[in-house]
């Protein structure tokens, strides 16, 4: 861990970006769509929140009509006055029209209308290094232990609501299993944050006094029903559990499909309440702001709307960003497209199975550590390599630039991660192994949303997938000042089952090979990784390795700077003195280093 590297964590964690808006890509899977006149009409749809669009199978833009319908897009961009068919049932009248528009300039027109949706200005926080903290601060609290979220569940006196103890059930229950689900929403956060998170779903309610077309605005229906919540005595009485700034999910009733008929913006996303009423929203002593705004109903099936597509948008309540990047039709092409509930993981058994969080996301929600290798005495030792599910993964960093380096990490094909091998998408085919990531941080592109938008030069991605017949991976190269590691790569990779994974580091004569493990060869970090840092100028260690072990301390120079010895699992130093800036530190145990993290004073 370096100082770049806790950086990362800040920005990840905090919604530095008040207005920035967040969601996943349009599924472009065709969809027959049922039009208000009892018409229907095959479309698919592009882009994301950013610039959503929809077409015609033969490539003709259509749009809502405001009142339930999709009609075609008129040579401005605009709504026609005809409701959308598919070729062969369109009227001579309708055919004439259409030959009239030339669909690259309609196309241009409607997304300069449409485009750009939700403008991405940075916070003033990303650059304001000691309000960047205090914000740190409180996200690393509000991602850990019992948490409670509110959940507005929308209906209007046109529109019906699923049943609320039906959405309860599927946000909170253990075990969901209802149309093949893994699990509940609950259970991705608590096995993506090994236990670390455990959200609870309110589900409350909220039946809207007028017609879904009143409220065809965002800032119109969130309001309206934030309104109707703060009344509700329920609401009251749990009022203390929630959040400051109230994090919340609103779930309004129709599909994505349905709602883009009335607003184009209605494309489920992440939003804040500072970007509709120009602060965070307040009404009779609470305070709401980040919230995900996401459909009731799934598109293809007219059923409760997929687990993935609810918890990626909640995600980015919690901070993380998209890694997918668009082409010119905005569908996604590159990134980690298959691999993660941040890209097009969303679509894995059908949305059932959401892969969990990277370790790279679960670092940047302080919910683990990589263990970071280094030239040592053991790069010819075999190195054990737990699944993920315990929170172990390892990294290689570039030594001229910290914020460049690889994470490997190991997905078995079970549970949430089960249907990831089943996956394929832009030419990606899912597989399931040890995964090698390539992580290249860029503050601005991340804290804008767009990691991976240059293809040429992505961000983050998984570079390779290893298993049994693929035994090596020997690339650890890097971009920023031509780093070189000192780490060769991994080689003669052994997978025992879904328990454990074996490699060493080197290739020269005399490695080790794998043995075939025991339970005494398991690491003792598989009772958790190592947590350090330094408060109110105390250094507090936490290693769960038995023994004896030396402690060291360097500074930004690399001079050891102190030198102690402890017993137990834990220890506490002052280091007020001299401790200003991020400190090295080391503890070894039985004569080997055991971790190695840079710590930043807060």
């Amino acid at each position: 861990m370096n100082l770049s590297r806790i950086f990362l964590l800040l920005c990840m964690l905090v919604g530095l970006v008040p207005a920035l808006s967040l969601a996943a890509p349009a599924n472009p899977r065709p969809v027959v769509f049922t039009q208000k006149d009892g018409s229907t009409v095959t479309i698919r749809h592009y882009g994301d929140e950013h610039y959503h669009f929809t077409k015609t199978m033969d490539g003709i833009l259509v749009t809502g009509d405001g009142d339930g319908s999709y009609v075609y897009a008129d040579a401005e961009g605009k709504p026609s006055s005809y409701i959308a068919k598919d070729p062969e049932k369109r009227t001579p009248a309708e055919i004439e029209f259409l030959k009239t528009l030339k669909q690259s300039e309609v196309h241009s027109k409607h997304k300069a209308l449409n485009g750009n949706r939700f403008p991405e200005t940075l916070a003033p926080s990303v650059i304001r290094p000691k309000a960047l903290l205090r914000a740190y601060k409180r996200a690393f609290d509000f991602v850990k232990g019992e948490r409670y979220f509110p959940v507005l569940l929308i209906s209007t006196t046109d529109k019906e609501a699923f049943d609320s103890v039906d959405v309860y059930k599927k946000l909170n229950k253990k075990g969901y299993s209802v149309g093949g689900h893994y699990g509940s929403m609950r259970d991705y956060f608590i096995e993506s944050s090994g236990g670390k998170f455990k959200p609870t779903f309110d589900v409350y309610p909220i039946s809207l006094p007028k017609k879904f077309k009143s409220y065809d605005d965002e800032k119109t229906l969130v309001t309206a029903a934030i309104d109707m919540l703060v009344e509700r005595n329920d609401f009251r009485l749990r009022a203390v559990k929630y959040e400051s700034d109230c994090p919340f999910i609103l779930m309004h009733p129709l599909s994505n499909d349905e709602a883009c008929t009335y607003n184009e913006g209605f494309f489920s996303h992440q939003l804040s309440t500072r970007y509709l009423v120009d602060k965070v929203y307040s009404k009779n002593g609470y305070r709401f702001d980040r919230y995900a705004f996401v459909a009731q109903k799934d598109e293809n099936t007219g059923k409760l709307n997929r687990l993935a597509t609810i918890a990626h948008e909640f995600s980015h309540v919690l901070g993380l960003f998209d890694l997918y990047g668009v082409d010119s039709e905005g569908y996604a092409t590159v990134g980690p497209l298959p691999f993660d509930l941040m890209a097009l993981g969303t679509r894995n058994g059908d949305g059932r199975f959401p892969p969990t969080f990277s370790a790279f996301e679960r670092e940047s929600m302080g919910w683990m550590y990589l263990e970071e290798f280094f030239k040592d005495s053991t790069m010819l030792e075999p190195h054990m390599l737990e699944p993920l599910s315990k929170m172990h993964a390892y990294s290689v960093t570039n030594p001229k630039n910290g914020d460049e380096y690889y994470i490997i990490e190991y997905r078995p094909a079970v549970g949430f991660d089960s249907k990831i091998s089943e996956s394929e998408y832009s030419g990606i085919q899912g597989k399931n192994g040890v995964f090698v990531w390539y992580v290249n941080y860029d503050e601005a592109e991340f804290a804008t949303n767009f990691p991976n938008h240059d293809p040429d030069h992505l961000r983050i991605d998984v570079m390779q997938v290893l298993d049994s017949k693929n035994t090596y991976y020997a690339d650890f190269t890097f971009v920023t000042e031509k780093g070189k590691t000192d780490v060769p790569g991994i080689f003669d990779l052994k997978v025992y089952g879904d328990t454990l994974v074996c490699f060493v580091l080197s290739e020269e004569k005399g490695a080790k090979s794998c043995p075939k493990p025991k339970p005494s060869s398991i690491p003792d970090r598989q009772q958790g990784p190592a947590q350090m840092q330094i408060l109110g100028g105390v250094l507090t260690v936490h290693i769960p390795v038995k023994g004896p072990k030396r402690l060291k301390l360097f500074d930004a120079l690399g001079v050891c700077v102190m030198e102690t010895r402890f017993d137990g699992e834990s220890t506490q130093v002052d280091v007020s003195s001299w401790a200003k800036r991020p400190v090295l530190v080391q503890v070894e145990a039985g004569g080997k280093l055991v971790s190695s993290r840079l710590v930043m004073p807060r």
